[in-house]
């Protein structure tokens, strides 16, 4: 089987490490397409296990992303015609048109039920759309739900066991203290929409009254007095780093997932809510959702000034592990599938 991947955000690098590797020590084939942006490139080259190749820079102006969308399309056309995958797959599924021209099954692996503009312009090509369970949206007839977040693709205990070492490269003991994952802001369902914003500053200073505070901005930019502050890791480490976090503060859906799925408490304020992270604080108390920044902070020093105790969070993360699959068996079984029924 030939498989190709496309990958748009730093995130989706983890999604498909693992699946890479075992569809690759079974003797399929795989290229991944990725992006010029973020930390993605230096992702690319830690997981050298996985076939990538560059389509496209991130432009300045990442708000409606015209040029960069065209490149990227018939940048997907060009490898489809060269590399002739059995099944093209993708998180965003952008690029789905590419593959419905060349009559190859495309899978979609979708979580964001407020991604509406990539669900309009990409799921009348896919072949199947994959989404987890709590998926909050009616998607159609493609639609395939699974037990599962896109985060335990790769924090599944089976796949990922945190890495304790990570402390003395940060000169921390472990729940000492907090992760800040601040957001770009940059992306077209981004437009009009901020959180912690002009509060950050204020926000870290609470903060560190009561821990150490670990900045990670998307995009990498921060204010000249909080630069000090910024978390200085290998990006593959960086899942080392929140699981011995005492606490999550963070305006990116996926950290907050990532941090639940670790067993860490996370407070994720967005005005994007998600159902995957309404539903790990319904089942699991393990993330706090808010779209006000000030309840948000208030949220967090609360948990700062009277922690979950540590068997409550073990325990958590023990019944969210149990109640849902291994995803990256599930995408690798998924592909497998659509390959066999598109031939």
């Amino acid at each position: 089987m030939r498989v190709l991947l496309e990958a748009h955000h730093p995130s989706d690098i983890h999604f498909w490490k693992h699946a890479v590797r075992e569809l690759r020590a079974r003797g399929d084939e795989v290229l991944l397409l990725g992006r010029d942006r973020d930390v993605m490139r230096a992702l690319l080259a830690a997981y050298d296990h996985i076939p990538s190749r560059i389509l496209s820079r991130e432009r300045r102006d990442n708000r409606v992303p015209l040029a960069e969308m065209l490149e990227r399309q018939l940048g997907v056309a060009e490898a489809i015609r060269e590399f002739r995958p059995d099944v093209v797959a993708s998180l965003m599924g952008s690029y789905t048109q590419s593959s419905w021209l060349f009559r190859v099954p495309s899978a979609v692996f979708t979580d964001s039920e407020h991604q509406a503009l990539n669900h309009r312009i990409a799921h009348p090509f896919a072949t199947r759309i994959y989404t987890p369970a709590c998926f909050e949206k009616d998607l159609g007839p493609k639609q395939r739900r699974y037990l599962g977040y896109h985060e335990l693709a790769y924090l599944h205990p089976a796949r990922h066991r945190p890495d304790p070492s990570v402390l003395g490269e940060l000169g921390a003991e472990a729940g000492s203290y907090v992760v800040v994952r601040t957001s770009a802001w940059n992306t077209l369902h981004d437009i009009g929409k901020r959180a912690l914003g002009p509060r950050l500053e204020a926000t870290v200073e609470a903060l560190s009254r009561r821990a150490r505070v670990l900045l990670v901005p998307e995009g990498g930019a921060l204010p000249p007095s909080l630069e000090p502050l910024r978390l200085r890791c290998a990006p593959p480490r960086y899942h080392d780093v929140l699981a011995h976090a005492r606490l999550v503060l963070t305006e990116g859906a996926s950290t907050a997932s990532e941090a639940a799925c670790l067993g860490v408490p996370a407070v994720y304020v967005n005005p994007s809510q998600l159902g995957y992270l309404r539903d790990q604080e319904r089942r699991y108390d393990l993330v706090s959702n808010f779209t006000d920044p000030d309840a948000a902070v208030a949220r967090a020093l609360a948990l700062l000034d009277d922690p979950t105790p540590a068997e409550r969070l073990r325990a958590a993360r023990e019944r969210l592990v149990a109640d849902h699959d291994d995803v990256t068996s599930f995408v690798v079984a998924a592909l497998g599938d659509l390959a066999r029924a598109g031939r």
